[in-house]
C-alpha cells in the first residue's frame, strides 16, 4: 500500500477511534438537540414507551398528554433504543451514535481514494489528509441530532447512484427505495434534498424522458408505502406520528429570522461545523457550472424539468434552511459527498489560479476544522483528568437524588438520571421559593439579577480552567460539575 494511503487510513482509524471514544465516555456534554431526541431512545431501551418527558413540545402534540414521541419522524431514536436494548442507557445510546459517525467516515475514505489519482500533487494530498479530522467535527456522537444517521444514509445513496450501472435493476432500486424510505423517516429533508439532486441527474442522464418520469413516480409510491410502513411499525404509530409532525411543523415556523451575526456563527465559526459556508459555497459554483454545462446539451424538455427542479430545491433552502441561522443542520448532514464532490471539482479544475484559489480556501477551512478537532481531544483528556467525568457525575447525582427529588435542572444534566421522569427541565422565567435547581458550569451562569436569589446547597463543581500549555481552550470548564441551589 502506498505511504499517502496508509497515512490517510490511519488518520481515518484514528478519528474514529476517539468519535467512539467520546460516546463510551459521553463527551462532549450533551447539548443542542440531544434532549429532543435522545430521551426518547433510552426511555425506550428501558421498556418504559416511546416518550420525552422533557421536552416541551410533546406537551401539545400529544393529545394523550402522556409525552409520547410524536413530533417528529421517529426512526432515529427508535433505531437507537431498539438497538441499546442490549444495555439500555445513555453510554450505550451514544456509542450507537459513535459507530453512525465512524461508519461515515470509513466510506467516505475509500470512496475519496477511489477516485484520488496515482500521481496526486502535494497539496491535494494534504487538502485530503486535512479533510478527516475536519469531517470528523461534524460527527461528534453527542450532539444528538438524526443528521447522525442521515449523514451516512445520504453518502450511501451517492455510493448506490454512483455505481447503478454495475448492479442489478431489481437490486439497485430496492436499495434506493429502502435507504430514501430511511431518510424519509429519521429526517425529512435529508430526503427532500438527496430525492431532488437524484432527480436531476436521473433526467439530465435518461434517453427517455417520459419513461424516466414514470420509473421515478413508481420510486415514489414504493418510499411513501416503505415510509409509513416504518411508522406503523413505530411505537408512536402512523397516524398519531403524522398528526404530532403536522402540530410540530406549524409550530417551527413560528420562528424568527436571524441577522448577519447569527448567519456568520452558524455557518462559518460553530464549532460543530467550521468554515461549512466555504464547502457549502465552493461545492456550489462546481454544482452549479456542471449542470450549466449539462443543460445546454440536452433537448428542452430536459432543460425545463432541470428548471422546475432546481426552482423547488431554492424554495427549500429559503423555507426551511435559511429562515433561521441555527437550522444549518439541514445541509451539514450532507458534508460526506460535499467533501468528495469539493475534491472531484478540485481534480477537474485545469492547473491555474482558479485551482490555487480553491485549493487554498478549502486547506484553510480545513485546517480550522482539524485544529478543532485537535482542541475536543485535548479538552477530553483535560475532562478525564479532571474526576468530573460522566461516570463521577452520574455516581455523585445517584448519591444525592434522594435528598434532591423533583429538582429543576440545567439542559445537559439530564443524562445523568436514571429516572427521567424525575427530573424536571430549567427555566429562567418559572422560578419560585423553595424550588431546588441543579445548575451545570458548562453550559449555565447566573445572570445579574438572578445572583442573589439563591441558596447554594451542595458544591460539585471544579475549580479548575481548560488550558492547554497555558492557552484557555474554553470560557467554562468542558464537564460535568454543578452545584444545587435553593431559591429564596
Amino acid at each position: 500500500m502506498q505511504p499517502f494511503k496508509m497515512s490517510f487510513l490511519v488518520l481515518c482509524v484514528i478519528a474514529c477511534f476517539v468519535l467512539i471514544l467520546f460516546g463510551l465516555n459521553v463527551f462532549p456534554i450533551p447539548g443542542t438537540d440531544s434532549i429532543v431526541f435522545i430521551p426518547p431512545a433510552i426511555l425506550f431501551s428501558k421498556g418504559s414507551g416511546f416518550i420525552n418527558p422533557l421536552y416541551y413540545v410533546s406537551e401539545f402534540t400529544d393529545p394523550t398528554h402522556t409525552n409520547r414521541f410524536n413530533y417528529y419522524v421517529p426512526f432515529y431514536p427508535f433505531i437507537l433504543g431498539l438497538i441499546s436494548k442490549i444495555r439500555p442507557g445513555a453510554k450505550t445510546v451514544f456509542l450507537m451514535c459513535s459507530l453512525f459517525s465512524s461508519a461515515g467516515l470509513l466510506l467516505y475514505a475509500r470512496t475519496a481514494l477511489s477516485f484520488m489519482p496515482k500521481q496526486a500533487g502535494r497539496s491535494l494530498r494534504a487538502l485530503m489528509l486535512l479533510s478527516v479530522f475536519y469531517l470528523a467535527t461534524y460527527m461528534l456522537p453527542t450532539v444528538g441530532r438524526p443528521e447522525n444517521i442521515t449523514s451516512l444514509l445520504a453518502f450511501v445513496l451517492f455510493i448506490l447512484y454512483s455505481k447503478r450501472g454495475s448492479l442489478n435493476a431489481f437490486v439497485y432500486n430496492s436499495c434506493l427505495c429502502i435507504l430514501f424510505a430511511l431518510a424519509l423517516a429519521s429526517q425529512i429533508l435529508c430526503f427532500y434534498f438527496c430525492f431532488l439532486v437524484f432527480l436531476t441527474y436521473e433526467v439530465l442522464n435518461t434517453t427517455d424522458v417520459r419513461k424516466t418520469i414514470y420509473a421515478n413516480f413508481l420510486r415514489v409510491a414504493a418510499i411513501l408505502l416503505l415510509f409509513c410502513v416504518v411508522l406503523l411499525l413505530s411505537p408512536g404509530g402512523l397516524t398519531d406520528t403524522l398528526s404530532g409532525i403536522t402540530i410540530h411543523v406549524s409550530h417551527v415556523f413560528t420562528r424568527v429570522g436571524s441577522n448577519a451575526t447569527e448567519f456568520m456563527h452558524y455557518w462559518l465559526l460553530a464549532p460543530l461545523n467550521c468554515g461549512f459556508l466555504v464547502v457549502f459555497l465552493l461545492c456550489g459554483i462546481f454544482y452549479v457550472k456542471n449542470i450549466y454545462a449539462r443543460l445546454k446539451q440536452v433537448q428542452i424538455v430536459k432543460q425545463v424539468l432541470v428548471v422546475v427542479i432546481h426552482l423547488a430545491m431554492l424554495a427549500g433552502l429559503m423555507k426551511f434552511v435559511l429562515y433561521a441561522a441555527p437550522t444549518v443542520y439541514n445541509l451539514t448532514q450532507f458534508i460526506l459527498p460535499l467533501a468528495c464532490y469539493l475534491f472531484a471539482g478540485i481534480l477537474n479544475l485545469p492547473d491555474g489560479a482558479w485551482k490555487k484559489t480553491v485549493t487554498l480556501l478549502s486547506a484553510i477551512t480545513y485546517v480550522a476544522g482539524t485544529a478543532i478537532f485537535i482542541r475536543w481531544v485535548i479538552l477530553f483528556a483535560w475532562y478525564k483528568s479532571d474526576k468530573k467525568d460522566y461516570d463521577s457525575a452520574q455516581a455523585e447525582i445517584r448519591r444525592i437524588s434522594p435528598v434532591y427529588h423533583n429538582a429543576y435542572v440545567t439542559n445537559s444534566l439530564w443524562s445523568l438520571f436514571d429516572n427521567l421522569d424525575s427530573i424536571r427541565i430549567f427555566d429562567w422565567q418559572n422560578l419560585k421559593k423553595d424550588d431546588i435547581i441543579i445548575i451545570q458550569q458548562v453550559n449555565y451562569s447566573f445572570p445579574k439579577s438572578f445572583e442573589n436569589r439563591f441558596t447554594l446547597l451542595h458544591d460539585w463543581r471544579t475549580n479548575e480552567n481548560s488550558r492547554f500549555l497555558g492557552i484557555q481552550l474554553a470560557n467554562r470548564p468542558q464537564c460535568y460539575g454543578f452545584a444545587v441551589y435553593k431559591v429564596k
